[in-house]
């Protein structure tokens, strides 16, 4: 390194020097402080001024030196007090050099006083705050600004000055940005969209906005190949100096952050980052922000087709899958659906339980009417994309291609049944809401948490239950209070999520009077269930109590089944319990069901919401009074 002994030739120079003034003074200590007290008032010696001449000579030669004066904007102090710092550092024993320039016996660190002493800078000059070695994080006093006061030179421009070849490996917080070969570019016309609005912005901050695994990162370094600049990617907390060493390589740095508003950004030159949300309004004129939208089912598959050589499994085209995704899946091979669906569920078990689907159609007992509005919601479901994109019905919803039904009617009515028997049907997982995990008293944590919920039931095949959903979209109330203020603002919350929601939804109400009027105009269906009616009565008697097991033995014994459907009103989840209970007591008693346990069982049943079953004396017709 050529610079490095030009400052051990500008050191000697001084040595002499001060060696030559004290030999005239009779090198005592007299002599020294003899040379104190004369101050600069002497000539500088030719060969000290040679000697500052070819350091600065040798430091323009370097294109180590070259490189960092250009990118970090450094003047001429700058670079002789950068120069002294880093020469120590390359070199500790030049401290020893400048312990004795300063009449002492141990080793001094590089003071601005010794820079003065050696490269001949005014009375009272040294590098302040607004030094380019200050804001670039290069240098910095370990205490005081005083003159006397030693300075530390970061390690990594140290080492990027002596030509160490692995300097960026120092802190681990830079590292090159590429894109595998092969891999397309997922969103072509936004990228040259903003290389288009970069055209002759040469200071410009681009926000690209999105949720992380959605290929922001991938996008930005496609971006950087179209400007024809190369690109280095900073880690979390890499601050300053990452922003720096990226100036050093030539290359645009892309910043991954949660937030920009976080992210420190070169404003001298071009930032790319990836973000979660970013700044409105903020230093408008520098800074432009995009959205990135989310994947097709068609550029899942070409990403997969893109990386496996085996076909897609169908949770690729079924579920809203991000790049990142994506490309896990592949590597989770055969098992790549169970991996995503622990993945995408990781987040949502504290506020759902799953729900098992042990019902089919055969087991679903309805008024036709439902049955009906049940099976066109089933065709909504399974044809929505190819009325929405086949047919191009999508501009008449262009915000949401979600489905969300209104299950109203009594308790018992088949209301859940319902909902598990479409899920079965549909091929998707049912999950229902924890109402006391959701619900939060905390201002702002409700929503928080719904919008996980609905995040979660749009990226997989999930079907969302909203039981007692009058809990959550219950009406609007006029502010009194504070409490009813945040209570709209759920409510208005839920009412906006329902227009952009892509998934499948059913809520379940057994107090539709309750619900918003706002909540009923968004969505897809409504089915109202009733009680049964004497013939539904006596299919779901019959699937209750057989006469057999499905072994032969014997279960009922001289059980009317018409006759129970005929005389007492009853829904479908009282008559399981009725059917229950009878079991358990004659299997407790060693017998069979009967008739009379039957009857014993419906007037404990109909006594809990207040009714009375009469049988008259010599009388086989039974009454119902509540």
């Amino acid at each position: 390194m050529r610079w490095l002994e030009a400052i051990r030739g500008l050191a000697a120079a001084r040595v002499a020097l001060q060696r030559e003034r004290w030999a005239e003074r009779g090198g005592s200590v007299h002599a020294a402080i003899d040379d104190i007290l004369a101050g600069s008032s002497a000539e500088v010696p030719v060969e000290v001024r040679r000697a500052r001449e070819d350091a600065h000579v040798a430091l323009a030669a370097d294109p180590h030196w070259r490189t960092l004066g250009g990118a970090l904007a450094l003047n001429e102090a700058d670079a002789e007090w950068l120069a002294l710092l880093a020469a120590c550092e390359i070199d500790p024993r030049l401290t020893r050099v400048l312990g004795y320039l300063d009449d002492t016996s141990t080793p001094a660190a590089p003071t601005p006083a010794v820079a003065a002493l050696l490269w001949g800078w005014a009375p009272g000059r040294q590098p302040g705050r607004a030094s380019a070695l200050v804001s670039w994080e290069v240098a910095a006093p370990d205490g005081d600004w005083h003159s006397t006061t030693p300075w530390t030179v970061d390690a990594e421009i140290a080492a990027f000055l002596a030509g160490d070849p692995d300097w960026t490996a120092l802190r681990g917080q830079v590292r090159p940005a590429e894109v595998p070969d092969g891999v397309e570019c997922l969103h072509p016309d936004l990228r040259d969209e903003i290389a288009a609005a970069l055209h002759g912005l040469p200071r410009c901050v681009v926000d690209l906005v999105g949720r992380p695994g959605s290929g922001r990162r991938t996008l930005l370094v496609q971006l950087a190949a179209t400007l024809g600049r190369r690109c280095v990617l900073l880690a979390p907390g890499s601050g300053v100096r990452g922003l720096r060493t990226a100036r050093l390589l030539d290359s645009v740095p892309i910043v991954l952050a949660g937030l920009a508003e976080e992210v420190p950004v070169d404003l001298g030159g071009l930032t790319l980052v990836a973000c979660q949300s970013s700044p409105r309004g903020a230093d408008s004129a520098l800074r432009l922000r995009w959205e990135l939208p989310a994947i097709t089912v068609g550029q899942r598959q070409r990403l997969w087709s893109g990386i496996s050589a085996d076909a897609p499994p169908s949770a690729i085209a079924d579920w809203e899958l991000t790049p990142a995704e994506v490309v896990a899946a592949v590597s989770a091979g055969d098992s790549a659906t169970r991996f995503l669906s622990a993945r995408l569920r990781a987040g949502s078990l504290a506020t759902m339980h799953r729900m098992q689907l042990p019902y089919t159609w055969d087991d679903l007992v309805v008024p036709t009417h439902v049955a009906e509005a049940l099976q066109r919601l089933v065709t909504h479901v399974r044809l929505r994309h190819e009325v929405l994109d086949g047919w191009e019905f999508r501009r008449l919803v262009p915000s949401t291609a979600g489905v969300t039904a209104l299950f109203a009617g009594p308790s018992g009515t088949g209301k859940t049944m319902a909902t598990q028997v479409l899920a079965r049907d549909l091929g998707l997982e049912l999950f229902r809401i924890d109402l006391a995990s959701v619900v939060s008293k905390y201002i702002g944590e409700t929503e928080k948490h719904l919008a996980m919920v609905f995040d979660e039931a749009e990226r997989s095949r999930m079907l969302v239950l909203f039981d007692e959903a009058d809990a959550l979209f219950g009406q609007r109330t006029r502010v009194q209070d504070a409490h009813d203020r945040y209570a709209n603002i759920e409510i208005d919350y839920l009412l906006q999520r329902l227009d952009s929601f892509s998934g499948v939804a059913v809520l379940a109400t057994n107090r539709k009077s309750d619900l918003d009027a706002a909540f009923l105009r968004r969505l897809s269906t409504v089915v109202d269930f009733v009680s049964p009616a004497p013939a539904e009565r006596l299919l779901l008697w019959k699937a209750a109590l057989p006469s057999h097991t499905s072994a032969g033995a014997p279960v009922t014994d001289g059980v009317d089944h018409r006759w129970l459907a005929t005389h007492i009103d009853l829904t479908g989840a009282e008559i399981k319990t009725i059917s229950l209970s009878a079991a358990f007591e004659a299997r407790g008693s060693g017998g069979l069901i009967t008739q009379e346990r039957v009857l014993d069982a419906s007037r404990r049943e109909l006594g809990k919401r207040g009714a009375v079953l009469r049988l008259p004396l010599g009388d086989s017709r039974a009454e119902v009074a509540s």
